[in-house]
């Protein structure tokens, strides 16, 4: 059984929605949260697969919530299902490490699908989400040191490249892995990786 928690200030819908997964055979509700606080303050305690988020939610949104369970947990599945289908929510969800971007219209069947699919490694968002419509975060300076930081310089390396201060290196290394939510060069270049701003900067 895949141990779910349900974010969502709408407890009619939340309801729902927990009957609709644990009648499925494949997923448990351990816990409900409605609003964002509450949920970064007992999530740690249910140890849970899955995370069910809406994004609009009081004391914390929805996106807020994710960007700082991400900090200290990156193994939870994370899933925000909303009724928002404006391309800018679901590339905010991808950009801040989110695993799928799911619709609240969408049939049980369906929906059942896509998490377990997500759950098992899928990344779902609508396509638009994951194209060149996500714009880089990065200036020209930091594209620059990203390509070389991906090619396995050092900071000292990159710094005498571009005849600047490895400490001017190290600030871009850090100022590009604060706008990606990440906490190492290995992660930064990964996640540049998924969402496509490595592959288009080596263009």
């Amino acid at each position: 059984m895949i141990r779910t928690i349900l974010a969502d200030d709408h407890k009619l819908f939340c309801d729902g929605l927990e009957r609709v997964l644990n009648d499925s055979g494949h997923f448990q509700v351990v816990q409900k949260f409605y609003n964002g606080q509450s949920l970064l303050e007992k999530m740690q305690a249910y140890n849970a697969d899955l995370l069910i988020i809406d994004v609009e939610m009081p004391a914390i949104n929805g996106f807020d919530a994710i960007k700082r369970i991400r900090l200290n947990n990156n193994t939870s599945k994370i899933v925000v299902l909303s009724m928002h289908e404006e391309s800018v929510f679901s590339q905010e969800a991808f950009m801040l490490g989110a695993d799928a971007y799911l619709n609240k219209s969408m049939e049980s069947m369906q929906l059942i699908d896509s998490l377990l699919k997500t759950c098992q490694g899928a990344k779902l968002f609508p396509a638009a989400s994951m194209t060149t419509k996500i714009e880089s975060p990065f200036s020209e300076r930091e594209q620059e040191i990203l390509r070389l930081i991906a090619s396995g310089k050092t900071s000292e390396q990159i710094a005498e490249r571009l005849k600047i201060s490895h400490l001017t290196v190290k600030a871009h290394r850090r100022n590009m892995m604060r706008k990606l939510n990440v906490n190492n060069a290995a992660e930064l270049i990964t996640k540049a990786l998924e969402m496509g701003f490595l592959y288009r900067l080596s263009q």
